[in-house]
C-alpha cells in the first residue's frame, strides 16, 4: 500500500410480434437523425482503453444491401409470437415445444429481475460458424427483460449462413427486423474462447438493452441500444438504437404479474424438427439493470430452465443437453453423437477493477484467463471472467499500476457459482498541508473520492508497526482532513493509509 509519510517535530509544515401494448405507444422514424442519446462512458485516468465506436449508420447500410441480396421479395424470416403471460411462469405456462418454440433456454420468473430505468443483458453466443446440419431457421436469441426491447440474435439459415439479426419488438409489426448481416464478412465479432467448462467455443459477444429516458408531452420515451464486442479492437461496436415512446410505464416494465413479451433469457428458438445440430448455446449471462455497475447473474432464484418445466428437452424433443452451469451457461445439440455431460464441479471467478490498464493471476495457478477487460455499463469499471477453477481458496496478485495503490485479493471459489471480486485501484493520499494550533496538528490531505482511509502514526520509522489514531475517515470531495494531539508525543510520524 502506498501512504505519505511525514515528520513533524512541534512546528508548523507546509463512475419480439406484436405487443398487446403496441396500440399505446408511437414510434419514431428508423434511424432518425439526432434520435440517439449519447452513450456515457466514464474512462478514468490512466486508463485509455480504445473507444467505443458509433457504427449505427454503417451497419444499417449494410443491413440494407443484405435483405436487398437475400430477400429482393421483401419476405423476412418468421418469428415466433408469444403473447399468453402465463406463459412466463412455470405453474401456469402452456409449454411449447421444439420442433415449433424453444430447443432450450431460460425464462424469468414474473417477480424478479423487475427494472424502472434500464434493463441491459450482457452474454456470450456459443456459435459454430458451420450449425451440422441443414435448417431453415434456428435463432440463439434474449430480451433484455423489457416488454418492447431489442432480440438480439444469431440466425442460421442453411447449414453455414451464421447471421446476426436484431428484432425489435417496439418496431413491430411494421418494421421489427432492424439489423440483418453476415458474420462470415463481420469476422471482428466473433473470437474463439473457453466456455465455463473450459471447453474453447466460438462465441459472440452481445449487449441490448433498454433505457427510459423521462417522460414528456404526456408520453413516456425510451430508448433500445445494442452494442457488439469487437475482438480486433478489444472494446464494443454501438450498432443499434432506436427511439420510441408509450403512453403508459406499464407498456414496458416487466410486470410482477407476467407479461406476454420480454419474459424470456437465452433461448434457442426453433422452427422444424432439426438433425446433426453442433453445439450452440450461451455462456455468462447477466443483467445490468438501473444504472447498478454489479450484475444480477441468471440464477434458479431469478429464472427456470424449459427442461425442469416438462418442456424444451422431453422426450418428445431430440435436443440433447451437453453442459450447463445453472443459470449461466449452456451447450446443446442435435444428434445421436451428441453425450450429456455431467456435474458441473467447477467454479467461475469475476474480477471487475476501476482500471483496464492491469493483469492479474492466481496462486496456485488454475482456470483460464479472458483476454479482455470489458467495460460494464453504466460505470467506469471493468472486468474479467476467469473459467475452469476448482473449488478452493486462491489468492489474486494484481500488476502494479503507475501511480495506484495495488489491491490485494483473496477468494474462495464454490463449484457450481460464480464469485464476484472488486478491485479498486486508489490513487494514494498526498498530504497538502498541516497547521499546528496549540498542541494539536491538523492536516489535509487529497485523496481518492467516495473511500475511507486510517491516520496512524509511528515514534520510529524502523518499527512496523503503526498505531491507529481514531477511526477511519471518509474522504469529502477527494479531500481528508485530520487532526491529533502531540502533547505527549514530541517527535513522530503520521500516514494515512486505504482502509479495506
Amino acid at each position: 500500500m502506498f501512504a505519505h509519510t511525514w515528520n513533524v517535530k512541534n512546528q508548523r509544515l507546509l463512475n419480439g410480434s406484436i405487443h398487446p401494448a403496441a396500440a399505446n405507444r408511437r414510434r419514431r422514424p428508423y434511424w432518425r437523425a439526432g434520435a440517439v442519446a449519447a452513450l456515457l462512458w466514464l474512462l478514468p485516468a490512466p486508463c485509455l482503453p480504445a473507444a467505443i465506436q458509433d457504427r449505427r449508420e454503417t451497419v444499417a447500410l449494410e443491413s440494407q444491401r443484405y435483405r436487398a441480396q437475400h430477400f429482393p421479395d421483401g419476405h423476412l424470416p418468421p418469428k415466433h409470437g408469444w403473447k399468453q403471460p402465463s406463459y412466463a411462469q412455470p405453474a401456469m405456462r402452456n409449454p411449447r415445444e421444439a420442433p415449433s418454440g424453444v430447443g432450450y433456454g431460460y425464462y424469468f420468473y414474473n417477480a424478479d429481475l423487475l427494472w424502472t430505468n434500464s434493463s441491459i443483458a450482457d452474454y456470450y453466443v456459443v456459435a459454430p460458424t458451420y450449425l451440422g446440419g441443414k435448417v431453415n431457421n434456428l435463432y440463439l436469441t434474449s430480451t433484455c427483460r423489457a416488454q418492447l426491447g431489442t432480440e438480439s440474435l444469431i440466425r442460421y439459415e442453411y447449414e453455414d449462413a451464421l447471421q446476426f439479426w436484431i428484432y425489435d419488438w417496439s418496431q413491430a409489426p411494421d418494421n421489427p427486423w432492424q439489423v440483418s448481416i453476415g458474420l462470415a464478412s463481420n469476422p471482428q465479432y466473433l473470437t474463439m474462447r473457453p466456455d465455463e467448462f473450459a471447453v474453447t467455443r466460438q462465441m459472440a459477444h452481445v449487449r441490448n438493452g433498454t433505457y427510459y429516458l423521462g417522460f414528456t408531452n404526456g408520453l413516456y420515451n425510451w430508448q433500445n441500444q445494442t452494442l457488439l464486442f469487437n475482438f480486433v479492437r478489444g472494446d464494443w461496436d454501438y450498432i443499434y438504437s432506436t427511439n420510441y415512446t408509450t403512453t403508459s410505464l406499464a407498456a414496458n416494465l416487466p410486470q410482477a404479474s407476467g407479461e406476454s413479451v420480454g419474459f424470456w433469457g437465452p433461448i434457442v428458438e426453433t422452427f422444424q424438427t432439426y438433425t446433426n445440430i453442433n453445439p450452440v448455446g450461451f455462456d455468462l449471462i447477466r443483467l445490468f439493470q438501473d444504472g447498478n455497475a454489479n450484475p444480477s447473474w441468471l440464477t434458479p432464484a431469478n429464472s427456470y430452465n424449459y427442461q425442469t418445466t416438462g418442456g424444451g428437452l422431453a422426450a418428445t424433443s431430440n435436443w440433447n443437453l451437453l453442459t450447463q452451469a445453472t443459470n449461466t451457461s449452456y451447450t446443446v445439440a442435435v444428434g445421436t453423437n451428441s453425450q450429456a455431460g455431467g456435474p458441473y464441479n467447477m467454479g467461475s471467478l469475476c474480477v471487475t477493477a476501476n482500471t483496464n490498464a492491469a493483469s492479474f493471476s492466481l496462486s496456485p495457478p488454475a482456470g483460464l484467463i479472458s483476454p479482455y477487460w470489458i467495460i460494464t455499463p453504466n460505470s467506469n469499471r471493468w472486468d474479467k471472467t476467469v473459467v475452469g477453477l476448482a473449488p478452493g481458496a486462491y489468492t489474486i496478485t494484481f500488476s502494479p499500476v503507475s501511480g495506484l495503490v495495488v489491491p490485494a485479493r483473496q477468494v474462495t471459489i464454490a463449484a457450481n457459482s460464480i464469485t464476484t471480486v472488486q478491485a479498486v485501484y486508489e490513487k494514494p493520499p498526498v498530504w497538502q498541508s498541516a497547521t499546528l494550533l496549540g498542541q494539536t496538528l491538523t492536516s489535509i490531505w487529497s485523496a481518492q473520492s467516495n473511500s475511507s482511509y486510517q491516520f496512524q502514526y509511528t515514534a520510529n520509522l524502523a518499527q512496523t508497526n503503526w498505531t491507529n489514531l481514531g477511526s477511519p475517515i471518509a474522504s469529502v470531495n477527494g479531500t481528508v482532513t485530520t487532526t491529533n494531539s502531540i502533547n505527549a508525543s514530541p517527535q513522530g510520524f503520521y500516514r494515512l493509509m486505504l482502509f479495506p
